[in-house]
Formats: structure tokens, sequence, C-alpha cells
């Protein structure tokens, strides 16, 4: 009896202790199952970073197909309904339309209902804006919600694909006033609407002075081996402030000197009514330029967004459509008329032209001559709010392309200030950026740099450039070989040289007094002790066409304020490199 009552009481303990085990596990279990840090908890984390894995993953898909699809032909992004290519967006992009009763940007219908968006027929382009992060909701707002100024980091423009004809002023220039017919192509093929495949040349030999051009694609929707569907173009020219919000490079627009250096705060922005970024070097335009791809905390995008300065092709591209149907010439001030020293205001981002009241005025005033009033719209590639400005007067722009001289101050300027990109090395440009540039080959002869003068004999660039060597036999010289450069140069299309005019201008000095100027452009050698005359060669709407000078390498377009009429979006230059008061730099996106 003793041994049956101690058997039952061990085995009354043991269910105890049991009982108590499994209470413990069931409790641990259950906060193992339900509690935060649980299993549920975790599935439920696990299906989302899946869902979110998928997500992305299709995101790197869609990019990896859109990159592929650069080297393939396709139709992909063309719109039916509205004849040409749907605007390219990336995230981050927010596509807005102007609310002209109320005068601000509000988010656009991506699908463009109602052609809210853009309606290239009436000379409407799409717009996008961007956003910092800080205000990232704004980038998911409802259509029609405002997108205020005051958070808005950058706006650009989207050209779609085109192919083009001259249809009058074929090389006359001096004056004339062309026109170019447009006919926009599908997806990133040479097949218009009307269902024509498009050569990329034609053989200019077969044609006269006047006649009219095959029609071509234009050049400028091509990066590296890429055919694009089309580019967005930054609408108005860079500007940028420092920590403090000053204005980087020049504080003022009426600024001799840079006063203001960017520090660790700037980055580049393209806003309306800002002092536009100069006292920039060319390799530092492109640098900053290029670094926009990488800044999404500014911008909202990411690295599949290639950012570049803006190449020649690429303005051209722009240029070109301003002379179609499509488009508006942009004026520099209401008479379109030379007015020297008296706008400096135009050095304002989106600044109107002058009118015959505010002649000799310095003062920019938002209220009359911001880019959506009367005026304002007048400077637009459109002649209304939709366009580009700053094409024509404003600062000079900057444009990758150089002639390829050797000359050093493409190792000079063709860097980043702090030296840790280098575009060009030994006076070469690296492979690696080869589809950021534009190249112009220039004679053997400057590229040996050992250049004939007759009379005189062998010489360097540098001493056929140099301001005390007056005489006709250098400069009879120099014009022989900026004759080449411009053959050279106008052998490409679509940029504004020889199609729409077939003389250039080149860069001399002269005279032995003192009082009279050292340099001056000519179209033509002159006995350069006694004929001090200018003559300066002209494009269509009497842009300047000026191709001189080897340490200037680097081309420029657009003219500044002080050039009146002489300014435009055909007009040509070239420079230094080195940063200067009155030229500006504009960047591209390109995918």
């Amino acid at each position: 009896m003793e041994k049956k009552r101690r058997k039952n009481g061990i085995t009354l303990i043991a269910l105890a202790i049991t009982i108590v085990v499994l209470l413990i596990l069931a409790g641990v279990t259950i906060t193992f199952v339900l509690g935060e840090d649980g299993l549920i908890a975790k599935a439920r984390e696990a299906q989302k970073e899946s869902a979110n894995a998928v997500k992305n993953d299709q995101s790197q898909l869609d990019d990896v197909a859109d990159f592929l699809n650069g080297y393939t032909q396709s139709e992909s992004g063309y719109n039916e309904t509205d004849k040409v290519n749907s605007p390219n967006l990336k995230k981050g992009m927010i596509p807005v339309y102007y609310d002209d009763a109320s005068k601000v940007w509000r988010k656009a219908d991506e699908n463009n209902k109602d052609k809210q968006w853009y309606n290239y027929d009436e000379k409407k382009w799409a717009n996008i804006v961007t956003v910092a992060e800080e205000n990232g909701e704004l980038r998911n707002v409802a259509v029609g919600t405002e997108i205020p100024m005051d958070k808005i980091t950058t706006f650009f423009v989207w050209v779609p694909r085109y192919a083009y004809s001259i249809t009058s002023g074929y090389k006359q220039g001096n004056g004339a006033t062309g026109s170019i017919d447009v006919t926009f192509l599908k997806g990133n093929t040479n097949i218009g609407t009307d269902g024509v495949s498009y050569p990329t040349d034609y053989d200019e030999s077969k044609l006269s002075e006047g006649a009219t051009t095959p029609k071509i694609v234009h050049p400028g929707f091509k990066l590296g081996d890429r055919e694009l569907t089309g580019i967005w173009v930054a609408k108005f020219e860079a500007s940028g402030t420092d920590s403090n919000g000053n204005a980087v490079g020049n504080a003022s627009a009426g600024s001799s000197a840079e006063q203001y250096q960017p520090d660790s705060s700037t980055y580049v922005k393209i806003l309306p009514s800002k002092i536009s970024w100069r006292h920039i070097t060319i390799g530092e335009s492109e640098y900053r330029s290029m670094q926009m791809s990488n800044n999404t905390d500014k911008y909202g995008w990411n690295s599949t967004v290639n950012s570049h300065l803006i190449k020649n092709n690429e303005w051209g591209a722009v240029a070109y459509l301003c002379y179609s149907k499509y488009g508006s010439i942009p004026k520099t001030n209401g008479a379109n008329i030379e007015v020297v020293g008296s706008h400096r205001y135009d050095l304002y981002t989106g600044a109107g032209p002058k009118d015959a009241s505010s002649e000799g005025q310095y003062v920019f005033s938002e209220e009359t001559h911001a880019y959506n009033t009367d005026l304002g719209v007048l400077a637009s590639t459109t002649g209304n709010v939709y366009g580009i400005y700053d094409m024509a007067g404003g600062a000079w722009d900057r444009v990758a392309a150089y002639l390829d001289n050797g000359n050093g101050n493409l190792n000079n300027y063709g860097k980043s200030k702090d030296n840790s990109v280098k575009y060009f090395e030994n006076g070469v440009l690296n492979a690696q950026y080869s589809s950021l540039w534009n190249t112009y080959q220039v004679s053997d002869e400057e590229k040996s740099n050992k250049i004939n003068v007759e009379g005189v004999g062998t010489v360097t660039q540098t001493q056929l450039w140099n301001w005390n060597n007056k005489s006709i036999e250098y400069n009879t010289a120099r014009l022989r070989l900026t004759q080449a450069n411009y053959n050279n140069m106008a052998r490409y299309k679509g940029i504004g040289v020889n199609e729409t005019g077939n003389k250039f201008s080149y860069y001399a000095p002269y005279g032995t007094d003192s009082v009279k100027k050292l340099y001056n452009w000519f179209n033509t050698v002159k006995n350069t002790e006694t004929d001090t005359t200018a003559y300066l060669e002209r494009t269509w709407s009497g842009d300047y066409t000026l191709i001189g000078h080897a340490s200037g390498p680097f081309v420029m377009r657009g003219g500044y304020c002080c050039d009146g009429a002489g300014a435009g979006v055909l007009y040509t230059d070239v420079t230094g490199g080195s940063a200067y008061i009155n030229i500006g730099f504009r960047p591209v996106l390109a995918f």
C-alpha cells in the first residue's frame, strides 16, 4: 500500500510539472508566434520585403529594357493619339501644366488627358519639375494640385525626336529668315508619323543656295550608340546658391567679378528669376551637370538618369524646332536691335526682352520682365511659358563641344575644379566621355602646331595669335586656318552653322594706334594698319557666326545680353573655357 501511494504521488508531481512546463512553453510559443518580433510578424515583414524586392527587381528590369531599347529600333513611347513621342518620365519627375489664371504650376496627368500637359501642335511643350526629398510628398499629389515654386528645384522641357528639312533660307545667312519643316518620329526609330523612314544625312554638294534640303533625322537625339526618343532640356540657365543663400559666381547680374564660390551646400538649380551661375569653367560646368544624376536628395530620381552639359547638336535640336511650326524664335529685346550695355538684367534666368520705355535701365523687375509676363514669354522658344528660355541673349551658354586642335586650354579648363575628373588629357578627349562631347576636327596644319606664315616662316598657335602680330601676313594665316575649321564643322548637320549660312568671322588683332582696339572680328583680310572696320558674318535672324582663335577651342552658343540683335539661338562663338562673367550653362537629361 505504501508503494502504491508513493507511485501515485510521483505521478501527480510529474503531471504538475508537465502542466507547468507546457504552460511555460505555451507562453513562449505564443510570444514566439504572435509577439512583436514573432514568426507571424516576421512572415509579414518578409512578405512585404519580398513584394518590394519584386517591385525593385521589376523597376531594374524596366531600366534594363529601356537601356536595351536604346540600342534597338522600337516605336515604344510613341503616342498615336498625340502623334508625338510621349515624354520619357523617370522616378522623381513631376509633370506640370501652367494655370494662367492663378499663375502657378500644377501637377498634370501623365497620360495627357485632354492635352492638358502638352500639345506640340499648339506650341505647348511638355514640362516637368523636381523637388527635394523633404518635399517628396508633392510627387504623389492629385492631378491639379499646385506645386509651389519655392519647393521646386528644377524645370526641364521635353524635346521629342524628329526629322527636319530646311525649306527656305538654305545657306543664305546674313539676316535671312529661314524656315524648317519638322516631322516627329516614332519611338527611337527613324520612321515618321507619316510612315516614311528618314535617312541621317544628305549630300549637300548636290544642293544650291536657297534649295530645300532632303529631310533627315536630327543628330541631337543620339547619346553614344543609343538612339533616344527625345531629350529633357533645362528650361532656364543653371543657378545655385551657397549656404548663406548668395548666388554663386555672381551675387548680382551686373557684377564683373566672382563674389561667392560654391560650397558643400551648392547644387544645380533650374529656376526662373535667378542670377545665372557664371564664373564657372567649361569642365566644372560639365562636372556639375553630370553630378545631378547622383543627387537623389535634391531631385528625387535614380542613377538611370543621364545628366550632362548640353551638347552642341542638342542645342541645335532646340534651335531648329524654334524655326518650325512647333516653336517660336526667341527675341533678345523688344525691337530686336542692338542696345549695347543697356540690359544686363538679362543675366537673370528667364528674363524677357527690353521694351522701348526701359532702355538704359539695369533693374530686373519680376512684374514686367519675368518669364511669365507679356515681355517674358517673348524670350521663350515657344512664345509662351511652355518653352525653353535664355537661348538668345542673357548669358552666353557653354555647350559640350570643342575644336580638336590640341590647344593647352583643353587640358587647363576641360576638367572639374577639384581635378577629380579630367575630360581632356594631353589635348585629347578621354574616350569614356566621348558620348558627352561633340568633336570638330581642325586642319592638319593647326593641329601639328606648325603654321606657315608667308614671309615669316613656321610659327606656333601661340605665335600666330599673339596680339603683337598684326600684319596682313599673320591675318591671312589666321583666316586660312579658321576657314578650314569652319569647313570641318560645317560637315555636321543640325547645328546651325552651314545650313543656315555659308560664311563666318575670324578673330584678329589690328592697328598700331594705342587708342584703337587691338582685336576685332573680320570676315575677310583687311589692311589692318589702315582699315579697322569689323565685318561680322551673320546667319539667320542676324545671329553672329564667330569661329576663330586657336586658344578658344570650346564652343559657346546664344550670345549674351549686350550682343543685341547678334544674339540668338543660332549664334555660334568660341571660348578658351576659363571662368568668365558672362558665360553660363544648362544641363540635359537623356535616357
